[in-house]
């Protein structure tokens, strides 16, 4: 009957904990409370650290005044968050060395005895709930299991606040993306409105996601390494970092590094003083010096030789370099982007590539995507392109068909965005401001170097979901000959009339005319 009325008296911390986020702010009351079934002169709740190393003190009532609670105090005995127990009444602290050893912050307190419940979550200690005494042997089993019963509900409590933590967290970790967003989507807006070539174009979740990565990392003097297949935009990227850091107002200077010869990339780089090599009749800065206070983009980084990746080592790590033929240090202030479409970790392998440059430049790394692992932004790349290649040409094409659109989304595009522009601009003068079909989308052949040029395939049903491989969707026709049946079709598909012809092909009647003539197509009329 005692026991029952002491474990009835203990449900009166149902009423103290309910509605509690933060069991501290009432940790008094529930050692008052607890005092009157369970009499103790302090209560204490431990968390174990992330680490399994410590004890952070989490609350704590009845300590005497003048004494200063430690943050987090050591875990007495390592081996006790691995053991399975279910409660520990230490009679005397003070019996013995390795009870004083372990129980020292304690008996700084004067404690004697300590009644310990842990806490678990799946079978893992997570905290204990420590009541503790002045007197020794001031607990005993009677005592368990009304511990046992207090220590629930703080546990409960417990649990109410790391879940009220949790979506704290979550949803400041959302309203941090959502500014990320937003200033990613005005970073894009502005420099779209700079013109064509600062434009940065794309809507797909992981050409979004590599924006995101640049945002969260231009405010820093952080040296960023882009890595991905060739094509994929990666100057892109490092001018929209320039342009969302610090040093926007800066230069931004790049430079290709597999373009110039060892000794030429050097100087280029560095620059020389008069009478550096032959040739030198006057000192000459160089790319570094161009670009103080702004970024220095180096692309192809890992074509460099073993002579200049030495000396961009002492760029990164002292901001120092000298000219060629100098011997004046000067600083440099600049922010390094580097780019590879190369394996560096191979390069290292194999000796050609420096692994302490290879730790300076990836210090943040941004993975670009190929453009058949973003096909939603095949589409919007294609329109910002035939803009651009329209001003350039003065006749912009007159849009894309269906079936051009299909077989720009079908193909798999193994020079990525470069590569599209490419077949875009050709496409642009093939329709000569009309239309573009797919007849007029051609690639060039690299495994085939006579063959001419190539057509992407009319779109047909696809046996799975996804984009066909290259070797699916070439069809190999000179341009001439590709050219020339468009127009045969067209023409007798509209029954030799002209006009119905020419609006096929997206075509003026005149442009089909002069189309004919140089083709010396003579159709009956």
């Amino acid at each position: 009957m005692e026991e029952l009325r002491r474990l009835k008296a203990v449900d009166d911390l149902l009423e103290t904990l309910t509605g509690v986020l933060d069991v501290r702010q009432v940790f008094g009351r529930v050692s008052e409370i607890s005092r009157a079934v369970l009499p103790h002169d302090a209560l204490a709740l431990g968390r174990i650290t992330s680490d399994r190393q410590k004890i952070r003190v989490w609350a704590h009532a009845s300590v005497p005044e003048g004494f200063d609670v430690p943050e987090t105090v050591p875990l007495p005995d390592p081996t006790v968050v691995q053991r399975e127990w279910d409660f520990m009444v230490l009679d005397d602290i003070t019996a013995d060395e390795t009870l004083r050893r372990q129980n020292a912050p304690l008996l700084k307190f004067g404690i004697r005895s300590v009644l310990r419940v842990p806490l678990k979550e799946e079978g893992v200690i997570v905290a204990a709930l420590n009541f503790l005494s002045f007197r020794a042997g001031a607990f005993a089993a009677r005592d368990v299991l009304v511990a046992k019963r207090i220590s629930a509900f703080v546990h409960l409590a417990l649990s109410h606040h790391d879940l009220a933590e949790a979506a704290r967290h979550a949803a400041e970790a959302q309203e941090r993306a959502r500014r990320l967003e937003r200033r990613v989507e005005g970073l894009v807006a502005a420099l779209a409105a700079h013109g064509r070539a600062s434009r940065v174009v794309g809507v797909s979740a992981p050409w979004k996601e590599v924006l995101r990565q640049a945002a969260k990392v231009s405010s820093a003097e952080t040296t960023v390494l882009l890595t991905g297949e060739s094509g994929t935009g990666k100057e892109v990227v490092a001018r929209f970092l320039h342009a969302s850091s610090p040093r926007a107002t800066g230069p931004f200077v790049a430079i290709n590094c597999a373009a110039l010869p060892d000794t030429l990339l050097e100087s280029e780089l560095f620059g020389f003083e008069r009478g550096a090599f032959s040739g030198a009749h006057a000192a000459k800065p160089g790319r570094i010096e161009a670009a103080q206070g702004g970024v220095l983009f180096l692309d192809e980084i890992g074509e460099t030789s073993p002579s200049v990746q030495a000396k961009l080592l002492r760029v990164l790590q002292e901001k120092e370099f000298q000219r060629l033929g100098g011997n004046r240090t000067q600083r440099a202030d600049v922010r390094v982007v580097a780019a590879t479409n190369r394996d560096l970790a191979s390069a290292m392998a194999r000796g050609t590539f420096r692994e302490d440059l290879f730790y300076r430049l990836a210090v943040f790394e941004i993975r670009l995507p190929p453009l058949r692992e973003r096909p939603d932004d095949i589409l919007p790349l294609a329109g910002a392109f035939l803009e651009d290649i329209g001003a350039e040409l003065g006749r912009p094409a007159a849009g894309i068909s269906r079936d051009a659109m299909d077989a720009l989304l079908r193909y798999r595009w193994p020079g990525n965005v470069r590569e599209l522009r490419n077949v875009l601009e050709r496409a642009s003068i093939l329709s000569d401001g009309g239309l573009i079909t797919h007849e007029h989308l051609i690639v060039p052949q690299p495994e085939r170097p006579h063959a001419g040029t190539a057509a992407l395939a009319a779109p047909s049903a696809p046996e799975r979901p996804g984009l066909p491989s290259p070797s699916r969707t070439f069809r190999a026709e000179s341009l001439a000959e590709l050219e020339r049946r468009a127009i045969e079709k067209a023409l007798a598909e509209a029954r030799f009339n002209k006009s119905r012809a020419a609006r096929a092909l997206g075509l003026t009647r005149g442009q089909l005319y002069g189309k004919l003539r140089r083709l010396g197509i003579d159709p009956v009329d």
